[in-house]
């Protein structure tokens, strides 16, 4: 490190090497200059809500009972009779189809419904949005039977409107982050303690369809449902609550 040391007036003097020198030269430089930065990015919503979900990732509506109760909530609750309806169709077609908000939300009439009124067999998502990937889901009688109520709450409707429209521009369709807060909100008017987001709604179904089966062959069917290419990534989708762990943990003392 040093080229040599001498004594100077009764004191050491070191000469470093050219090398070190460089070195510590460089690293004062960084220090005292500015850091090098851009224009700042927008803060936009989908980078928003993906932050959001990594800080506080959703849980599934964990009891039964609790689904029902959303159900009800929406179809009492005070205010627009087209906006509870619609939201309650919201809720119990994404419990079925088991998709991302983003794509349910960017689905047309004409893609639940065919010119002489009657449903279609399946719903199709022909590139979803974080995968790519092209999914077909059945239309099963639960979410057939609340877009039956949803329509008929409508009156008129146009084949290529918004399935899900803004309330207040009909011309867009509603926004992930409106439905998660219109969702939370729900949450917290029926006091049930968990991490409510949209995501909640794909989660739901997959956690009950495992959970109350005892055939391992499920879980590959419900991967599969889901377009999840490792397994692993579903077993995270139906993780069990802490009350759950702890009563599992209980009632297997030693």
């Amino acid at each position: 490190m040093t080229q040599n040391m001498k004594l100077t007036d009764g004191e050491f003097q070191v000469a470093l090497a050219p090398w070190v020198q460089q070195f510590m030269e460089a690293k004062a430089a960084e220090i005292h200059s500015p850091a090098v930065k851009v224009a700042a990015p927008i803060m936009d919503q989908e980078y928003s809500e993906q932050q959001h979900c990594n800080h506080n990732p959703t849980d599934p509506i964990y009891l039964l009972e609790d689904v029902e109760r959303f159900k009800q909530f929406f179809l009492t609750r005070k205010g627009h009779k087209n906006v509870n309806i619609r939201d309650y169709a919201y809720f119990v077609f994404s419990l079925n189809m088991s998709r991302r908000a983003g794509d349910i939300l960017h689905l047309h009439v004409y893609d639940v419904l065919n010119p002489d009124g009657s449903f279609k067999t399946h719903v199709t998502f022909e590139h979803e949005q974080k995968t790519g990937k092209k999914s077909i889901v059945l239309l099963n009688s639960k979410a057939r039977d609340a877009l039956a109520m949803y329509f008929n709450s409508l009156g008129e409707y146009r084949m290529s409107d918004w399935l899900f429209p803004n309330s207040k521009k009909p011309d867009e369709p509603m926004s992930v982050d409106g439905m998660r807060r219109m969702l939370q909100r729900a949450t917290k008017a029926l006091g049930i303690d968990m991490h409510m987001g949209t995501h909640s709604l794909r989660k739901t179904n997959p956690y009950h369809m495992i959970s109350s089966s005892t055939n391992t062959q499920d879980e590959v069917m419900v991967s599969q449902l889901l377009k999840h290419n490792d397994i692993k990534t579903t077993y995270h989708y139906i993780k069990r609550s802490q009350a759950q762990m702890d009563a599992f943990v209980e009632a297997h003392g030693l």
